[in-house]
């Protein structure tokens, strides 16, 4: 099976920002409306529930990083020394 040229996949990832863009406005006009009863906001006393699931989160993101530095090392250690230099030549002017 063929995969899609850069070309395709870019104009496939304009059309899904549209796609939100468009979403988001109208969203945004839903939610200026006025409303007596706001159940979209969060409560403050839900905040240790959403650093939870925030913490949950980034452990299974560390988790993927971990198994995929494993799974290729050498190309884990050589985005790391390209990612170094771009940093370092950055930084040094």
């Amino acid at each position: 099976m063929k995969q899609p040229s850069l070309r395709d996949e870019i104009a496939a990832l304009r059309a899904e920002i549209e796609q939100l863009r468009d979403n988001k406005s109208t969203a945004g006009a839903e939610a200026a409306k006025p409303d007596g009863d706001d159940q979209s906001r969060e409560r403050p006393d839900d905040v240790p529930k959403l650093l939870g699931e925030l913490g949950d989160l980034v452990q299974s993101m560390l988790d993927e990083a971990e198994e995929s530095f494993t799974q290729h090392p050498v190309a884990s250690v050589s985005a790391a020394l390209a990612l170094g230099i771009v940093i370092g030549r950055l930084t040094a002017k």
